[in-house]
């Protein structure tokens, strides 16, 4: 009885052993073979590159050619440009420019965000068409908020309807 009670306990104790070796050990190893593993199959796909180098070179003259098609002239000054543009639609939709406020910047995480508020006074049709005519023009910028409010002018006893825009312009530092 005493020797088979020491065999047990025996048992117990190599087990133990057994699985303190597993969980100090063996388990390290495993997860760094795993991480060894990954890291050959990483080399193996980078001797592809070639192929992904010239799939983005591929890509880069596709999207050049389509932005060739806008009409996207760089210049020195993109305010002046938007108002170019909202004197020309105001003047198709007979819209008058009320206000042209200074733009506002600010500079986060690596890109620049400039913010041009403006109102405008007219119809409301002549007011969506225009904001459309604007959204659908990618080179001017987002609207980010539109206001419309409807003012009483009491001296010719009509009611006026104000809008007022803020754009926004993304730009990478």
């Amino acid at each position: 009885m005493n020797l088979n009670r020491t065999n047990k306990l025996l048992l117990v104790g190599f087990c133990i052993v057994l699985y303190i070796c597993y969980s100090f050990a063996i388990s390290n190893t495993i997860m760094y073979y795993t991480q060894y593993k990954k890291k050959q199959q990483e080399i193996a796909t980078d001797s592809s590159m070639p192929k992904l180098t010239m799939q983005l070179v591929q890509k880069e003259k596709q999207l050049d050619e389509i932005l060739s098609n806008y009409d996207i002239n760089i210049s020195e000054s993109f305010q002046n440009d938007l108002l170019k543009q909202l004197t020309l639609y105001s003047n198709n939709y007979s819209l008058k420019i009320v206000d042209f406020k200074e733009p506002h910047i600010v500079s986060q995480k690596g890109f620049t965000v400039t913010s041009y508020t403006f109102s405008l006074e007219g119809s409301f049709n002549g007011c969506l068409a225009l904001i459309n005519q604007v959204e659908n023009n990618p080179m001017l910028g987002n609207i980010k908020h539109l206001n419309f409010s409807k003012k009483r002018n009491y001296k010719t006893n009509t009611d006026q309807l104000f809008l007022e825009v803020v754009m926004q312009k993304n730009k990478g530092i």
